[in-house]
């Protein structure tokens, strides 16, 4: 291959160096050796085919891993004055580095560097400068520094286990480190950091052997091309120190510590026009902190002391020379001195006369020159017009690179379509009037975009590098599909051409996520016909709302670690649109932003939680999938059919409010410890809370007119402020039923009825252990009905009803039916309301206490069992250890006509019925010569007398028989007919 000379390969800042005196480069070589060498590499090679020869390469450690050299390598000159040995590869050269005397010392795990000068023959190179691997199957093993070429133009270091891109690929010298130093992998692009990521493991060992020059087993095909000089590897990571130390003996023959600024990347000469803007840069490499200079020829600028210099609003008088002059506390290092030229531009507009449809460069005369009327060619940094001038062509082929200083596109009627070919430059577009503008050049302006009518399709990412657009007048920026990268600026009003919104995508080849700063300047929105997201790092702020109407795009779009601005009043996802989200924990400036989700949408934290308000409208579903999370938005607002979904342990409430409308859900299982709750919650309706497998504690006072039905299983739901919600409290039964636990001075006594669903009193329901107190307190206007266990002490304070069992189906879910049933505190009970008892023949409702029941208040009983209580009836309503207390009266008064209830046992928990209301004769038959009357209403086993008379006047009564009541009541009598008697009359006697 043709070796470059010296002069065109050493860098840029090398240049003022390159007159020193060649017989001192073996000498200086010898100083960087050195110092590499005092740093402990475990191989080391120089690569100076002309001393060494072709056929081996010697480590200079003296560990004897000699390389062994295939193909015909040549010898070239190296990266700088001080370094002038490197061999040359020409895509078919490798050194072996695994046929040396210990080849068993460089396959190592743990902490490695690797470090090379490398000049690659393009930046289009794909090959490994040094590499071990790749490993041929699975896991695809590979140690390498290599050129990414065409996957990037960039450098690539992997330490076998974690992968790095970084830099900038090149065709001059580059000294390149991947260092891994057992806690992070950092590749160094002449001696500065360009990409950085955690790594604990660091080199695995693997079969594979090291080579020189291309890559090793499956990776043997990626064959360098160009210059490698002075390759050392380290079973140990190099630090930032040591890494700058090495570069600047390399290029200055002195360590970092007493050496100047080296500047690695020189000011470049710029072209612009009058109006224009320019920037020109530099980047240095030190130790020691720096100082920066700008001049002006040799006029120093004040002020401009920053690593970059930015003219705007260039005039005529600002052509001329520029440069910068670096210091440290060694000295000074000067800048390449670079021209700016200034260009007064010319106003063309597009022609219809002999117009080719071609942009090109002094060439297609086109235009009209505005100011003379001549027709003439286009000149980079004219300004230029295309309208509705009829007959000119609308389909605009670029042909090159064409840099006007401002593209104005005016037309109602004509729409024009420029394609093919660049743009350059600093300009500005200007797109006014109705038809739309599609733009698919390559390349994009470098100045501002002002779209301020119809509508602009920027194809082929060619507004990536402009310095800021603005949307406005109902106009539309439609990306076509490109993606923003850096932090571009935005500032939109308006809902777009047709509605369709003020930023827009219709390109369905892929998912961009712009990285963009959008200002509202007034009430705008978002659209487009396929998915585009926010990237990470976008801002949004402006006193203004947003629409976001994903309808159009598949209903879906994501926002990936936004920023809305404090100013940000509220966010509209509309039309059943769907919002995904991730790392958008602190996303809100003000948490007060609220976001609204239409009816039928969605919202989705996929990583992350959300830290702004949120109202969620019919038929809404929000899911977070992770734990650990907050949702921490001054407000929450879940309407009429709203579902939200938590899925991760350890999701947190942090805000003001949450606010639940009639039938709202949250559903939270999947997870397993405690979710806290520390907004203030309000019940507008009954809400529906599904808790499994966790508890979700509710810390701040739940208020409103409604309340809820709390269902599913194995959890709590953990109430420890004073709640004051007026609504109901339904605990609804499943496998281990859910319970609501009190903590602290946790109430709800002004919750209006509390219902226990199932039908299994040993399920606890509720929770009184964690009150100061143990206590649950059913105050005055509030009802507990159902079936279920109490943990703790249980009082009914006057003016509220104790009602076991009953049926429940508020907000249409089915919490328990039950004729009668026992509700069951673990402590004592006093009762001092009503306590309503229902008796159902052989079953009743039941009050049970695992200490002392203590009876007061009013015992209402009710029979509902279609049968009339009687005289001997029993019922064990209450069950307890010890009894206490009395009722102040029963309710009703009688069990019946000629019945008294029986309280005598009262201190067993039972009810009985004394008395009766009298036998009565019922029906009668004839059964043969028998007449058998039946009746009821007797003393239950007491006896009667049957007595009969042939004359109901004057009598006498005689005994015809006797017998006993049955256990109920009941009697029936069987009764000879005597012939010869006219007529007998019967009655019972008791």
């Amino acid at each position: 291959m043709k070796i470059p000379s010296l002069s065109s390969h050493l860098p840029s800042m090398l240049l003022a160096t390159a007159c020193l005196a060649l017989s001192v480069s073996a000498a200086c070589a010898s100083s960087y050796q050195s110092i590499v060498s005092s740093d402990a590499p475990v191989a080391f090679y120089a690569l100076n085919p002309a001393q060494d020869g072709t056929s081996t390469a010697p480590d200079l450690t003296g560990n004897g891993n000699d390389g062994l050299i295939a193909g015909d390598i040549s010898y070239g000159f190296g990266p700088s004055a001080y370094i002038t040995n490197a061999a040359y590869f020409d895509g078919g050269e490798a050194i072996d580095l695994s046929q040396g005397a210990n080849p068993g010392l460089l396959n190592f795990t743990g902490p490695i560097t690797i470090e090379a000068w490398v000049q690659p023959s393009s930046v289009n190179l794909f090959a490994d400068a040094v590499a071990k691997g790749y490993f041929s199957s699975s896991p695809y093993y590979e140690i390498v520094l290599r050129v990414n070429g065409p996957y990037g133009q960039n450098y690539y270091g992997s330490s076998g286990s974690v992968g790095l891109n970084g830099g900038t690929q090149a065709t001059n010298w580059t000294y390149m480190v991947m260092s891994s130093d057992g806690t992070s992998n950092i590749l160094y692009e002449n001696g500065i950091v360009v990409a950085q990521g955690p790594d604990a493991s660091g080199a695995v060992n693997f079969t594979d052997d090291w080579v020189i020059g291309d890559g090793s087993d499956a990776g043997a095909t990626r064959t360098w091309n160009g210059g490698i000089s002075e390759v050392a590897i380290y079973n140990h990571g190099l630090t930032a120190a040591q890494v700058i130390n090495h570069y600047s003996y390399g290029l200055l023959n002195s360590s970092a510590s007493t050496s100047v600024p080296i500047i690695n990347v020189q000011p470049q000469g710029q072209q612009s026009y009058v109006g224009g803007s320019v920037t020109f840069s530099v980047v240095t490499v030190s130790t020691l902190p720096t100082t920066n200079q700008w001049y002006e020829g040799s006029t120093l600028l004040p002020g401009q002391t920053g690593t970059s210099l930015t003219l705007n609003n260039l005039q005529v008088a600002n052509a001329g020379n520029y440069r910068v002059v670096i210091g440290n506390a060694n000295g000074t290092t000067n800048s390449v001195s670079v021209a700016l030229a200034v260009a007064v531009p010319s106003h063309l507009q597009w022609t219809s006369s002999g117009n080719n449809g071609t942009w090109d460069v002094d060439n297609s005369a086109n235009w009209l020159n505005v100011s003379n009327a001549s027709q003439t060619v286009f000149n980079q940094g004219d300004n230029v017009l295309f309208d509705d001038t009829p007959g000119v062509p609308t389909t605009v082929n670029v042909s090159g690179t064409v840099a006007p200083s401002l593209l104005t596109v005016n037309s109602s009627a004509n729409a024009f379509t420029i394609q093919s070919g660049a743009f350059g430059g600093t300009g500005s577009l200007v797109k006014q009037g109705t038809s739309p503008l599609v733009i698919s050049c390559s390349a994009g302006l470098g100045g501002s975009v002002s779209i301020q009518g119809g509508s602009v399709y920027a194809g082929n990412n060619c507004f990536n590098n402009v310095s800021s657009i603005t949307v406005t007048n109902n106009s539309t920026l439609d990306f076509g599909g490109g993606q923003f990268s850096s932090l571009k600026p935005i500032t939109i009003s308006g809902t777009g051409l047709n509605g369709e919104g003020a930023l827009y995508d219709s390109y369905t080849g892929n998912t961009p996520g712009e990285l963009v700063n959008v200002t509202l300047a007034g009430d705008a929105s978002f659209g487009g016909s396929t998915r585009w997201d926010l990237a990470s790092g976008a801002q949004i702020s402006g006193p203004h709302s947003l629409t976001v109407d994903w309808s159009h795009a598949g209903g879906y779009g994501q926002w990936n670690g936004v920023t809305i601005g404090a100013n940000v009043p509220q966010i509209t996802v509309t039309n059943a649109s769907s919002l995904g989200m991730t790392s958008m924990d602190t996303s809100c400036q003000n948490p007060a932003t609220l976001f609204n989700i239409s009816t039928n949408g969605a919202l989705t934290l996929y990583s992350g939680g959300f830290n702004g308000s949120l109202n969620l409208y019919n038929g809404v579903q929000m899911i977070d999938y992770n734990g650990n999370t907050t949702l921490g938005g001054s407000t929450i607002h879940l309407y009429s059919g709203v579902t939200m979904y938590l899925y991760g342990a350890g999701i947190a409430m942090t805000g003001n409010n949450l606010i639940f409308e009639d039938g709202a859900t949250i559903q939270t299982y999947y997870n397993s410890g405690n979710n806290p709750i520390n907004n203030q919650v309000t019940f507008n309706g009954v809400a529906h809370l599904v808790l499994g497998d966790h508890s979700e504690s509710f810390n701040s006072v739940m208020s409103g007119a409604g309340g809820f039905v709390l269902d599913y299983y194995n959890n709590n739901m953990v109430l420890s402020a004073s709640n004051t919600y007026s609504g109901p409290t339904i605990i609804g039964s499943g496998g281990n039923s859910p319970q609501v636990a009190l903590s602290g001075n946790g109430s709800i006594t002004h919750s209006s009825l509390i219902f226990f669903g199932g039908s299994d009193p040993t399920v606890g329901h509720l929770d009184a252990s964690g009150r100061s107190d143990q206590t649950l307190t059913l105050a005055n206007g509030q009802t507990l009905e159902g079936v279920g266990g109490i943990t703790g002490n249980f009082v009914v304070n006057a003016g509220a009803v104790l009602s076991p069992g009953g049926t429940n189906t508020t907000i249409g879910i089915t919490t328990g039916s039950n004729p009668t049933g026992e509700i069951a505190a673990s402590g004592n009970v006093t009762l001092g309301g009503t306590t309503a008892i229902k008796l159902d023949g052989v079953t009743n409702d039941v009050v049970a206490a695992g200490g002392t029941i203590t009876y007061g208040g009013t015992l209402n009983l009710a029979n509902i069992s279609g049968t009339p209580l009687a005289g001997g009836n029993s019922f064990k309503i209450f069950n307890a250890a010890v009894y206490h207390g009395s009722f102040g009266g029963i309710t009703p008064s009688t069990p019946g006509a000629g019945l008294t209830w029986n309280t005598s046992q009262l201190s067993s928990g039972v009810i009985g019925v004394s008395g009766s209301s009298g036998a009565i004769i019922s029906s009668t038959s004839l059964s043969g010569t028998n007449l058998v009357f039946s009746g009821s209403g007797g003393t239950a086993s007491a006896p009667y007398y049957v007595l009969s008379t042939t004359n109901l006047v004057k009598g006498p009564w005689i005994t015809n028989t006797t017998g006993n009541f049955l256990s109920n009541g009941n009697f029936s009598v069987t009764n000879p007919i005597l012939p010869g008697l006219p007529q007998r009359f019967y009655l019972i006697k008791y």
